[in-house]
């Protein structure tokens, strides 16, 4: 189960995810740090939830902004953070995605084993170009992935992603998508093994990477 979370995290952002492993928590689309209990002295020495045991993360394949497949379980070696969002999004995915810039930036020469992958929940707008385009605002070298629909939902439901078309007639957008807003950090051998809450201050999440970068280079 999740060790050291606060009470009821995650039920609605990794609900169908429990069939592959066993959570405690509150669920969440957009909840603050203060709902994760990241005192230093965490499970194992990891602030975030933890997957314990670990499980192998489920395998997917989708397109990049490039053109190109990307197949999770060919990630392996790196440490990869997955996150669900979409590029209309006026809050959550920005704030993410220039936390996930300054998270880079404090890892340093790490950084270049850890891969910040941006997973679609609006793949009737998300083209891999708009993806190319929105990203580059934030690190080029993020990736993007987007896919057909069905099997986009695939992977939603693999992860426990929540994922809400909300009409908005009268604004310019036409929609909003209301969707879970955690980080799952799957680490060098493939397995998923920490979910960070929105908003997890970045030098706590710093910190469980290089945990399991240093981890990965003792084994």
């Amino acid at each position: 189960m999740i060790k050291r979370y606060a009470a009821a995290a995650l039920a609605a952002a990794v609900a169908i995810a429990a069939a592959w492993w066993a959570v405690t928590g509150r669920g969440a689309k957009s909840t603050g740090p203060d709902a994760l209990q990241s005192a230093g002295a965490g499970y194992q020495g990891f602030i975030g939830g933890v997957l314990e045991p670990p499980r192998a993360a489920p395998d997917f394949t989708l397109v990049d902004q490039h053109g190109s497949a990307y197949t999770l379980s060919e990630q392996r070696g790196d440490i990869v953070v997955l996150f669900f969002g979409y590029t209309t999004c006026p809050d959550v995915c920005p704030t993410t995605l220039v936390q996930y810039r300054r998270i880079k930036g404090l890892l340093g020469d790490d950084a270049a084993r850890v891969q910040f992958v941006f997973v679609t929940v609006d793949p009737e707008r998300d083209t891999r170009e708009r993806l190319g385009e929105y990203l580059s605002h934030f690190d080029s070298e993020f990736v993007g992935l987007t896919g057909e629909s069905e099997a986009l939902q695939a992977v939603w439901r693999a992860y426990g992603v929540y994922v809400e078309r909300v009409d908005a007639p009268n604004s310019q957008v036409g929609y909003w998508v209301n969707h879970s807003s955690v980080s799952y950090v799957i680490d060098t051998k493939g397995d998923l093994r920490l979910i960070h809450l929105y908003n997890t201050p970045s030098e706590d999440v710093v910190h469980d990477l290089a945990l399991l970068l240093a981890e990965a280079k003792a084994a």
